[in-house]
This record gives C-alpha cells, structure tokens and sequence, in this order.
C-alpha cells in the first residue's frame, strides 16, 4: 500500500519535466503501458523483490495520470462546467476504485488471483490502443488567444 503511493509522490516531483518533454498523449500512453505492466507483474510474479516492482509502476502510472487527466478535464471543459467536469472525473475515479473488488471479487473466486491481475492487464492494453488510436486533446499555452475551455490545437505525436 505505501509503495503506489510513494512513487507516485516522487513522479509528481518531476512531473512538469516529464509534461513539458513528453506532452499529455505520452504521457497518458506511458501511464497505460505502466498499469498493463503492473498488473502483468502482479499476476505472474512470486518472488517477493521482484513482486515489488507490481505496486511500483502502479504508483509511476497513477503520478502520471491524474494530474495530467485532471488538468485535461479542466481545460477542455467550458468554464461554466469546469467544477462539475473535475468532480464527476473524481466521481469516476473512485467510483473505480469502489466497484473493481465487487467486480473481480466474484472473478478472483471463481478462478484465481492471477486470472484477475491478468484480466486488469489486458483492459489497461485496451486502454493503451485506445490511446494509440486517440489524439488526446492539448490545452492552450498560457496567454494564447484560444478562449478559456476551448482547445484550439491537437498534440503532435513521434
């Protein structure tokens, strides 16, 4: 439980860096990969160090993407909606973390823990070819013309 939380704390340390080299699609996409990973480790791995690396990237995911889906959120929305847009993304968020146990709860009994680690994996690869798929809108740099809540621009990719 403190690992997650730990180095998501030490990734928003650097997440402006992070934000202004890679840009909000990367960084999302690298946050799926991570997620994928993590729930990958989790699955198959039994040796306690190397079990540690599972909750690792689940917290480097996590310092990757809720300040950079929060911010996405934020600014995409107008701004008479922008309170409402943030908390209903809180809502989802832990409305998430409410239904995962009563939903792979029953999974995980009738099969293993394995299957239900490897089940999250591959709905964070959907995530991640969602993303492929998807061009992640960019909010407007500080003090363009583009009105407040409207995006303007997209973000180049590679």
């Amino acid at each position: 439980m403190v690992t997650p939380g730990a180095v998501s704390s030490l990734v928003g340390l650097i997440y402006a860096q992070a934000r202004s080299r890679l840009g909000y699609t990367a960084l999302l996409r690298l946050a799926a990969v991570c997620w994928a990973g993590s729930f990958t480790i989790l699955g198959t791995v039994d040796q306690p160090l190397l079990l540690l690396a599972g909750p690792a990237l689940l917290g480097f995911s996590q310092g990757l993407s809720l300040p950079s889906l929060t911010v996405l959120v934020n600014e995409n929305a107008p701004p008479e909606l922008r309170g409402q847009a943030t908390s209903l993304a809180g809502t989802v968020i832990f409305g998430g973390q409410f239904l995962s146990p009563l939903l792979l709860g029953p999974l995980i009994g009738r099969t293993s823990s394995t299957t239900g680690f490897l089940g999250t994996a591959g709905a964070a690869l959907v995530i991640v070819v969602v993303l492929l798929v998807v061009r992640v809108p960019v909010p407007p740099a500080p003090g363009s013309s583009a009105a407040p809540g409207r995006v303007m621009l997209e973000e180049r990719t590679g």
